[in-house]
């Protein structure tokens, strides 16, 4: 594991504020703001001729929504219904035909299909607000657009992050391995060594990694531990589910824990990072030596002694977010990559990180699981699907590689 200078003095200060960035509705909680974006949109959006919405409805369809999702359907239905308003037509009830030329202007603006997908859905959720049949995303015309807009352009998966050679043994060039040995002993790598192992072991999503908790964690007497993920996008029922932690682990949980002074709340949170340059001796000055403009002229009759670097690590007490997350991995593989650990070239590593993202380690685990030989039902149960088919699509170049073919040429033993 890396040392960090000896001339470092890390102090280590929670009493400090934690600089947030500006935004809009930096003041407005983020569930009130997606809810009312969304109910100024159906007001926007719908036709006149339309009842008024019912307040009871609509309710009950925006908490059943997961946070991220009213998030996501506010900034959807903010995007559709501008785009009718300038294009003069009704957004609500939806035509099929309006749908379709929408698509098309998304898919011109080079929107990915998943998001496009993604606003058709929220669009669907905006008619069962309004207490109308979605017949317009429903209507075979719009499925039809959205599986050519599929053939034509490939989503690429996130880059898997799997857990190293010594496991798997087809392991992909960035592994969990690699990345752990660039984590020092600062606070900033004890979170990103325990965010890894966390995210990984526990095939978290990041909406379930940023909003775990101290009290979530259940340790057992033999150093392993349970994970209690209350909610999340498969569960919005809120049943909740419990995920399974190695003891090293639930060891580099606890150390990060522990350094941070944490006892409740976020697991995951920021830490702002002061540094001060350490500074050399100054020998007093004798009185004559000394400029009479001079304005600090008692400093320079006594001089002062050296001071170290200071390194000042404040710990905020919000959580992470998916963007933060997304940057300690990426952060994480190019260090790993420029120490040597990741053994690709220069232009393959540039594509890589163009691919990593929050979703990496879920990836990742899924791929080693493959390897390891667990069944469909084994993963679907481990990752929380509520359907096995996630599987083929994760699994399809891990299959190709494994296959009897690839076997038999390569020389492995069938």
């Amino acid at each position: 594991m890396p040392k960090r200078p000896a001339s470092e003095i890390i102090v280590h200060d929670q009493s400090r504020k934690v600089p947030q960035p500006r935004r809009k509705d930096q003041k407005i909680d983020r569930e009130l703001q997606a809810e009312l974006r969304i109910a100024q949109a159906l007001a926007a959006g719908a036709d006149g001729a339309l009842e008024n919405i019912s307040q009871d409805r609509f309710e009950a369809e925006f908490k059943a929504m997961a946070l991220n999702s009213k998030i996501a359907a506010a900034a959807d239905l903010d995007c559709y219904v501008d785009w009718c308003l300038i294009e003069r037509r009704a957004a609500f009830p939806a035509d099929p035909v309006t749908l379709v030329r929408y698509i098309e202007a998304k898919v011109k603006a080079k929107a990915k299909p998943a998001t496009i997908v993604r606003r058709i859905s929220s669009i669907a959720k905006a008619h069962h607000m309004l207490g109308l049949a979605p017949e317009g995303p429903r209507d075979r015309m719009v499925r039809q657009t959205l599986v050519a807009i599929g053939k034509k352009k490939k989503q690429r998966q996130a880059a898997a992050i799997r857990v190293g050679e010594s496991r798997t043994g087809t392991s992909s060039p960035i592994t969990i391995e690699a990345l752990l040995q660039c984590c020092d002993s600062t606070l900033p790598g004890l979170r990103d060594a325990a965010l890894l192992s966390v995210g990984y072991y526990g095939g978290l999503r990041v909406s379930e990694l940023t909003a775990a908790e101290v009290a979530d964690l259940e340790v057992d007497v033999d150093g392993t531990g349970t994970l209690t993920v209350p909610f999340s996008k498969t569960d919005q029922e809120a049943e909740g589910a419990e995920v399974w932690m190695p003891a090293d682990a639930v060891r580099r949980l606890r150390a990060w824990l522990e350094a941070a002074e944490i006892e409740e709340g976020a697991m995951f949170r920021r830490i702002h990072v002061t540094r001060k340059k350490a500074k050399d001796a100054i020998a007093p000055q004798a009185w004559d030596s000394i400029p009479g403009h001079t304005r600090h002229y008692q400093e320079r009759l006594v001089g002062q002694a050296a001071t170290p670097a200071i390194t000042v690590y404040t710990v905020g007490p919000n959580p992470l977010t998916t963007q933060g997350v997304n940057a300690i991995y990426k952060r994480l593989v190019e260090r790993a990559w420029a120490d040597g650990l990741i053994e690709v070239d220069k232009d393959d590593i540039v594509k890589a990180l163009k691919t990593i993202s929050s979703h990496s380690l879920r990836v990742g685990l899924t791929h080693d699981l493959i390897a390891l030989g667990a069944d469909g039902v084994a993963i679907t149960n481990a990752m929380r699907w509520t359907s096995p088919g996630t599987i083929l699509r994760y699994g399809k170049k891990l299959r190709a590689k494994s296959s009897a073919t690839a076997r038999f040429l390569s020389g492995e033993p069938k």
